[in-house]
């Protein structure tokens, strides 16, 4: 029988965690770890994932993706998949390196997500294979606290930008908040394996999961088409605000400029750095700005994006 496709959709956050088969080492070098982390890089932007952090241990490894196209399994197939070619070609071995699927679990937002970060980061000091995240080189925690430099495809915007806006100020909070995480052996709030999140993030995928239930074989997050330009964006945002579009460049971050950035952010398929330089601010500010309005509910702004987004939407 065919196993049922994973609850994929544009935005999702997944952890995602594959082991080696039978436990065994899936990394026996730094060669291994090299290797993996190139692939990834490549698989990166194929798939337009959004890495959060990860982490290389022995025989398994950690991800944290967000996937603004709803794809999931089928990078990590290819990831996983070219990974095992590789390193039994290095060895002259055969058979299985994974055991099956990867895990993966969908991840609500804001301190959720930003609490997995941390547990993530934290595995080789649990494991006791060094005495803090700053020694393992083969995580994300080194790039984010700034300790090294970040490779192209790592996004820390968005982790860094949930303590403050000076990078100096948020890396050393980063650097406090993991510290504070040491004894935490396990994110809580993991619901039957596959979701992490409160009741009110668990109703939602729920509903999500029932109104395509009919089919479950269908992927739920067929390739998006293209979606608005940041111009067209800009101009119906000018038009909801009365302004002038080029003024959004120049503007001080009020809700006009705002809901450009989010609007950027949720409906093209540009990264963090790039909203920031469209529209003259750091990015940092492009994290806050999109966080605001998601953890926003029932206000004036978030009102009025919704207009502007389902204009964009409908044309």
């Amino acid at each position: 029988m065919a196993r049922p496709l994973r609850l994929q959709f544009p935005g999702a956050v997944h952890h995602v965690l594959a082991r080696g088969h039978e436990r065994s080492r899936i990394f026996a070098d730094d060669e291994d770890r090299k290797r993996w982390l190139d692939l990834l890089a490549m698989i990166v932007p194929r798939e337009r994932w959004v890495v959060h952090a990860y982490c290389l241990m022995g025989n398994h490894y950690h991800l944290l993706i967000e996937t603004p196209d709803g794809g999931i399994s089928t990078g990590v197939h290819a990831l996983n998949s070219r990974y095992a070619q590789w390193f039994n070609r290095r060895r002259r071995e055969s058979g299985h390196l994974f055991e099956g699927r990867f895990r993966g679990i969908l991840v609500q937002r804001g301190s959720h997500a930003l609490k997995l970060a941390r547990y993530i980061v934290l595995n080789p000091v649990r494991a006791k294979a060094v005495g803090s995240p700053g020694q393992w080189r083969w995580s994300s925690y080194r790039a984010t606290a700034g300790l090294a430099a970040a490779p192209s495809w790592l996004e820390i915007d968005w982790t860094l930008g949930q303590f403050a806006s000076p990078r100096p100020v948020a890396r050393a909070a980063y650097r406090r908040f993991v510290a504070e995480g040491k004894g935490v052996e396990s994110p809580a709030g993991v619901r039957g394996q596959i979701y992490l999140g409160d009741a009110r993030f668990l109703k939602d995928l729920h509903q999500l999961a029932q109104r395509h239930r009919e089919d479950p074989r269908i992927p739920l997050s067929r390739k998006r088409p293209e979606g608005p330009t940041v111009e067209e964006i800009a101009a119906a945002v000018g038009a909801e605000w009365n302004i002038e579009p080029s003024s959004l460049s120049r503007r001080r971050l009020g809700d006009a400029k705002v809901a450009a950035i989010y609007l950027a952010r949720a409906l093209t398929r540009m990264k963090v750095l790039e909203i920031g330089q469209q529209f003259g601010v750091r990015s940092a500010r492009v994290s806050n700005a999109v966080r605001q309005v998601r953890e926003s509910e029932s206000t004036p702004l978030r009102n009025r994006i919704a207009r502007v987004e389902n204009l964009l939407r409908a044309k």
